[in-house]
């Protein structure tokens, strides 16, 4: 009997969150790694600071441009060939990456590993519910958290491996879990006997939490060193530093902490949304006042606003990504819905850090104004719209 026949689809769905979290975290180490790095790819790749940029943002460009492909391609084939393309791609690209001696070799294996990201992440939805998982929310939760958890290591430690060594570390530790997740899926997840429903997928308002979320996070992450040093802080480097690897750090804890959470609190998991909403909110405030000197740094506390905001802001995040899935009509809609709230995430990265992130150093007060209404519009969608229902997926 072949193992696909002797597992139920919940045993499947339990062995798949394993190595599916695990190449999450791979994922995200191997993508900010880079980050430290900066200084040294511009050296050594003799290319100027916005093109080296370029390639840690490449990774939202792919999720704007692949998420609903994505959706779609999990709704019509299951998740196994989209979570296996998903690794191929990967291990291909950063192996390209850290055998390149030049910008255009090492842009293009930057490119093949950011299409990664709308196969694993984007169709989240879908690959859960088909694959057997029950808890949702957990999941969800996991898989996010880990990704965010594996920024946060790559972040912290990729200036001290030095670019050879935190380069190939991403392909090893990427092979690794990589092979593990193929493996699951390609000899374990269901295929044909999907029940894919009704593929049509409308606009979801908590899609608006997904781009308000991640367009701050990025915003905030961008901004700090700068906003800091044009306060004349002495120590900006630093403190920016820490802060943007607080805030990961914080959504890593909010997204997995706070999907098992909403998944314990089904019936009132709504109302846990909201008052993440409203949390993220103060947050979000407070840390805007700390990079406008409206509220100076030397008061202290600027460090534990940071790790609170990530903590509410991606458990929001993660909280309402579920929930629009919730909404879609099958399993397979899952998918496309998860896609999209992924979509609207990575076209806020794209738009709003570049138009509204420069005014917190030009119009600082305008700037926490603006900020804030904007988490406020995210905030009045989770109050003022109804979820989806938890039965609207269950097929």
């Amino acid at each position: 009997m072949s193992t696909n026949a002797a597992a139920g689809p919940t045993e499947i769905g339990a062995r798949l969150l394993g190595p599916y979290g695990a190449f999450a975290f791979t994922l995200g180490f191997g993508w900010f790694v880079l980050a430290p790095l900066v200084p040294t790819e511009i050296a050594r790749l003799g290319a100027p600071l916005w093109a080296i940029l370029l390639l840690i943002s490449l990774y939202g460009y792919a999720m704007v441009a692949g998420s609903l492909p994505a959706g779609y391609y999990v709704s019509r084939r299951g998740p196994g060939p989209a979570l296996v393309v998903a690794v191929v791609l990967t291990f291909v690209g950063l192996t390209i990456r850290a055998l390149a001696a030049s910008y255009d070799v090492f842009l293009a294996g930057q490119i093949i590993a950011a299409l990664a990201y709308p196969f694993l992440i984007a169709p989240i939805g879908a690959v859960l519910r088909m694959s057997g998982v029950r808890a949702t929310k957990t999941g969800t939760g996991l898989v996010i958290g880990t990704l965010f958890l594996g920024m946060a290591c790559g972040a912290l430690v990729g200036g001290h491996l030095g670019a050879s060594t935190g380069l190939w570390l991403a392909v090893v530790l990427n092979l690794l879990a990589g092979g593990w997740l193929a493996r699951l899926a390609v000899r374990q997840t269901p295929r044909h006997d999907l029940a894919l429903g009704r593929l049509n997928v409308a606009v979801h308002p908590r899609w608006v939490v997904g781009f308000v979320v991640a367009s701050t996070s990025v915003m905030f992450g961008s901004v700090a060193t700068a906003a800091l040093v044009h306060l004349h802080s002495p120590v900006a480097t630093i403190v920016g530093g820490n802060i943007t690897a607080l805030t990961f750090l914080g959504s890593a804890v909010g997204a997995a902490a706070f999907g098992w959470i909403g998944e314990r609190m089904l019936d009132a998991s709504e109302g846990l949304e909201r008052a993440l909403g409203a949390a993220a909110l103060v947050f979000t405030f407070i840390a805007a006042a700390f990079l406008t000197g409206v509220i100076p740094s030397a008061v202290g506390g600027i460090d534990l606003t940071f790790l609170l905001l990530g903590i509410s802001g991606n458990a929001w995040y993660t909280l309402a990504l579920e929930d629009s899935a919730r909404a879609a009509v099958s399993a397979g809609a899952a998918g496309l819905a998860t896609a999209g709230y992924s979509l609207a995430s990575n076209v806020g990265v794209a738009v709003v850090p570049v138009l509204l992130g420069p005014l917190a150093i030009s119009a600082g007060r305008p700037w926490l104004v603006a900020t804030t209404v904007l988490v406020a519009l995210g905030v009045a969608v989770t109050f003022f719209t109804r979820g989806g229902s938890s039965e609207a997926t269950a097929a």
